[in-house]
């Protein structure tokens, strides 16, 4: 995490660093969603990571998953993102 993350970057220069039409990307300033993440009894220990964030990780969900009340397990994550980067194409390549 850099002190810039604390500015919303553009969400077009985000997508040409995945070029993939399924990825997204979440801006958490207030860090909603990583104590939610962290909460998820399925969560690799993110070593490094600050207090009640979660940074540079990747999680990959098949289509259709929703998240209702609790986070649910990804079929892949991955930290740092990359380390995971070859599962994380492998994944992609199966699943279209």
């Amino acid at each position: 995490m850099l002190w810039l993350d604390a500015f919303r970057p553009a969400d077009r220069v985000l997508a040409a660093n995945v070029p993939d039409a399924r990825a997204t990307h979440f801006w958490d300033p207030g860090k909603s969603l990583s104590k939610e993440i962290r909460r998820s009894s399925w969560m690799k220990k993110i070593v490094g990571a600050p207090p009640g964030a979660v940074w540079d990780w990747v999680a990959l969900y098949p289509s259709g998953v929703r998240w209702k009340d609790d986070v649910p397990k990804p079929d892949l994550q991955g930290f740092p993102v990359v380390d995971a980067a070859d599962e994380v194409n492998d994944w992609l390549g199966h699943a279209n």
